[in-house]
């Protein structure tokens, strides 16, 4: 055999052995990447409210609350979302001020039931919030007298 001969049949088989790597990266990459699940945002923004300043459920009239929260969702490009919206903003603080009138001295007083108001808010503003979700209810100033 002539030393062309063997130049040509390496040069073949190099050939056949680079397309067969090439062959077996595109279709085991392909497959890993249709098995590989999309990876989710959980990064988290706040939507701070304006304070609230209201009487509460007293008869005698005499018992008020100040509130000042933030909500958490997540992604954070949610929050970004909520806050540049006015109207969304307004439905949210009215769902809060509803609740929040409704609620008793003895309730908001009480560690139990301020964790549940927390609930509540969170069962409110989640139909709300199309582009998120609500993470946590954060309180940063509760005075009931």
């Amino acid at each position: 055999m002539s030393k062309k001969m063997i130049f040509i049949v390496a040069g073949v088989a190099v050939l056949f052995l680079g397309a067969g790597v090439a062959a077996g990266v595109y279709f085991l990459g392909d497959k890993a990447q249709a098995n590989s699940e999309p990876v989710e945002d959980t990064s988290i923004g706040l939507v701070e409210m304006e304070t609230f300043l209201t009487n509460i459920n007293d008869p005698s009239g005499k018992h008020h609350a100040r509130l000042q929260l933030k909500i958490a969702v997540m992604p954070q490009s949610a929050a970004e979302t909520i806050k540049a919206d006015p109207l969304l903003m307004a439905r949210m603080r009215d769902q809060v001020l509803t609740l929040l009138t409704a609620k008793t001295f003895q309730e908001l007083s009480q560690s139990e039931g301020k964790e549940q108001f927390r609930k509540e808010i969170t069962e409110r503003l989640a139909p709300l919030i199309k582009t998120g979700k609500v993470s946590e209810i954060l309180f940063s100033d509760f005075v009931v007298q």
